[in-house]
């Protein structure tokens, strides 16, 4: 029950409102541009809704000691999980594109072409916290 709890009121704390004021609940509704990605903006968006929840790698009991709900736990948490600048050094990519398995398996299904090509540019410009 408390797991539970906890899950939804990380939910609860997780549901995003875009500039219309809609409610964006799915992260086929998050759009990376083709530069100036932002952290904010489109990062933490695609990761909450996608990765970064209760029962994967959101902040209570995170999969594989991985949370994916802050700046600070992409960057400080685990060694190269996110490289700035390097793309094909930070685990995150290496998993989003296939080459490190995931133990749920391959995200190549779940994850869309656009999303991973917005995180690689997050990165390749230098994974900036905007």
């Amino acid at each position: 029950m408390r797991c539970l709890l906890g899950s939804l009121v990380l939910f609860g704390a997780l549901v995003l409102t875009s500039c219309d004021g809609s409610m964006i609940t799915n992260p086929d509704d998050i759009v990376f541009p083709d530069s100036s990605v932002s952290f904010r903006g489109q990062v933490l968006p695609f990761l909450a809704l996608s990765c970064g929840f209760g029962g994967c790698h959101g902040d209570v009991s995170p999969a594989g000691g991985i949370r994916l709900t802050s700046y600070s736990t992409l960057l400080f948490d685990r060694p190269n999980l996110v490289v700035p600048g390097k793309p094909d050094e930070s685990l995150i990519m290496q998993v989003l594109e296939g080459q490190l398995l995931h133990p749920w398996g391959n995200l190549q299904t779940t994850v869309s072409s656009s999303h991973k090509r917005g995180m690689r540019t997050w990165i390749v410009e230098g994974a900036l916290n905007n």
